[in-house]
């Protein structure tokens, strides 16, 4: 916006050094020139508001008037209010009434569009939004099988003072449906917060149970495991006294067998 503001200095330093007819002819120029779409300053001097008294060149104040706060619905209302426009200034008309659209609406329907500039080609009204885009007053994007046109951002337009109570109220609302915002993530970040913290502590405490648990089954298994191991240590060594009293009655049969065979001897001579 300051780059478009600094293209009115070469006709704001013409219009203080100038007064009627010449005043009225920096107006003209100014209006037509390319890449100027501020106004304001220029409305401002002295020497530029004498004009909108003055009979023979009030009609160039209020032209200036229309490009800074006005759109061509304006101008077609009551041409009688305003000199004949040059195709160049039509243009730049068109131009301003584009932004004053998309200041009030982020999405145009080419319809809407079409009937606003009053410009019945699609292919006409495509050029024009392509020109504002160079021009630095907008960007977005042109979407031509819907035939609408998304704004993602545009630049403004000279205000009236009349219309700073509007301003004043649109920013009101803006910063409570900001503040409104603020507040519900505030609540969701409050809760997120309060959510993870409850799972932490779960997960926390599950792993308590679980560790216990755990703890509480190996100390299980190992009571279960401790008098069978018991028991087969006894086996083993009772299976070890068994083998060695086995060898040891083996030997006592063997004698007794052989006892038995000499009782037989005896008996059998007897």
């Amino acid at each position: 916006m300051s780059d478009l503001a600094s293209r009115l200095e070469p006709f704001l330093l013409l219009a203080r050094s100038t007064k009627g007819a010449s005043a009225a002819k920096v107006i003209h120029d100014a209006v037509s020139a390319t890449g100027v779409y501020v106004f304001a300053e220029l409305l401002e001097l002295p020497n530029i508001k004498q004009l909108s008294g003055d009979p023979n060149h009030s009609k160039q104040f209020n032209l200036l008037q229309l490009f800074a706060y006005g759109t061509l619905k304006d101008y077609t209302d009551d041409t009688d209010r305003y000199p004949p426009l040059t195709t160049q200034q039509l243009a730049k008309l068109k131009h301003l009434t584009l932004v004053s659209l998309a200041l009030q609406h982020r999405s145009l329907a080419y319809a809407q569009l079409s009937t606003a500039l009053q410009i019945t080609s699609v292919r006409e009204l495509e050029d024009l939004i392509i020109d504002v885009i160079y021009a630095g007053l907008l960007r977005g994007k042109m979407h031509h099988h819907e035939k609408v046109l998304h704004v993602d951002w545009v630049a403004g337009r000279d205000v009236r003072e009349a219309d700073l109570s509007t301003i004043k109220t649109g920013l009101e609302n803006w910063c409570r449906t900001a503040q409104t915002l603020l507040d519900a993530l505030d609540s969701q970040i409050d809760h997120t917060l309060a959510v993870t913290a409850q799972k932490q502590e779960d997960e926390t405490v599950y792993r308590q149970k679980r560790d216990n648990d755990f703890a509480a089954v190996v100390a299980a298994m190992r009571s279960e495991q401790r008098p069978g191991r018991e028991r087969r240590a006894a086996e083993d060594l009772l299976g070890i006294t068994r083998g060695d009293g086995g060898s040891r009655g083996g030997g006592s049969g063997g004698g007794l067998g052989l006892g038995g065979r000499r009782e037989g001897a005896l008996f059998g001579r007897s």
